[in-house]
């Protein structure tokens, strides 16, 4: 009996020992988190910052201390560039603000239950690999970008983030306020073709307005700065020079060039930047 009773002891031992390996193999590995940090020259930002607007007295307009209500953005296809394999696709996890390879960064302050979603989550990298630049798309791909938001996963139901079915999504929403005046920016698709404004294109529109944006990065890098000085340079921020994206409007001209649209070479955007000195420095 002692035996058998050993026996069954054993048999026990090495079952519960291989179902502890089997779930070891099919665990999770735990997300990669890449955070976006809103900046003014080089100071960090929340609901809570003041900051004086760019060259306020150069552009005649009073000094004056401002706070983002609002600042998000969708970003889509991020990819790493590798030295042996060359650019490759970083894929996304899906959550309530990430889906389809498409994440919605930022926040909302004054919403009811505000709540911030700053860090990107992508899924783990092959260490071996060695990465040297990093890029993604500031926007919404066309595929998805003029679909009914009531059939689509957060968070591409993001009501203040959508303009209508012909317009499609809003790619940035950057909106300012001081004590005596506001600003705003909407950036998005214009010039869209459609039988009725809550009919989709069929075709990409005119003004596709999306920005392709490259930086130099390591595996080692996490944050990546979004850097609210250089998408207002030169803009006196008024009322009066806020902006929906109007290709003729003379604030929409500095907003396009500080965002590298409609420049030569697409990858010119400042608004974005990893301190890659700082990395290998430390």
């Amino acid at each position: 009996m002692t035996y058998i009773l050993n026996k069954s002891l054993s048999g026990a031992a090495i079952l519960l020992l291989s179902v502890t390996l089997l779930s070891g193999c099919f665990q999770k590995e735990k997300p990669t988190t890449l955070t976006f940090t809103p900046v003014y020259k080089e100071v960090a930002l929340n609901c809570a910052s003041n900051f004086s607007g760019n060259n306020e007295q150069a552009l005649g307009v009073a000094s004056t201390k401002w706070q983002y209500q609002q600042l998000q953005f969708f970003i889509h296809d991020v990819e790493v560039n590798t030295k042996k394999s060359g650019w490759q696709p970083w894929l996304m996890t899906t959550n309530a603000h990430q889906a389809e390879n498409i994440a919605l960064l930022g926040e909302e302050c004054n919403r009811e239950g505000h709540q911030d979603y700053w860090q990107l989550e992508l899924t783990p990298l092959n260490e071996t690999r060695v990465i040297t630049d990093i890029r993604f798309t500031l926007g919404v791909p066309f595929a998805l970008n003029h679909l009914n938001p009531l059939t689509q996963p957060s968070p591409l139901n993001e009501a203040s983030m959508f303009w209508g079915w012909q317009g499609g999504h809003k790619f940035i929403r950057a909106e300012l306020a001081s004590p005596d005046d506001d600003w705003l920016f909407h950036l998005g698709s214009t010039g869209c073709k459609a039988l009725s404004p809550v009919r989709a294109p069929k075709s990409e529109c005119l003004y596709p307005n999306r920005v392709v944006i490259s930086l130099p990065f390591t595996s080692q890098i996490t944050t990546i700065e979004f850097d609210l000085a250089a998408l207002i340079a030169d803009i006196a921020l008024t009322r009066a020079n806020s902006c929906q994206s109007a290709v003729d409007e003379e604030s929409c001209k500095v907003l396009f060039k500080n965002l590298g649209i409609n420049t030569n070479n697409t990858d010119q955007s400042m608004l974005f930047k990893t301190n890659l000195k700082a990395q290998i420095d430390g």
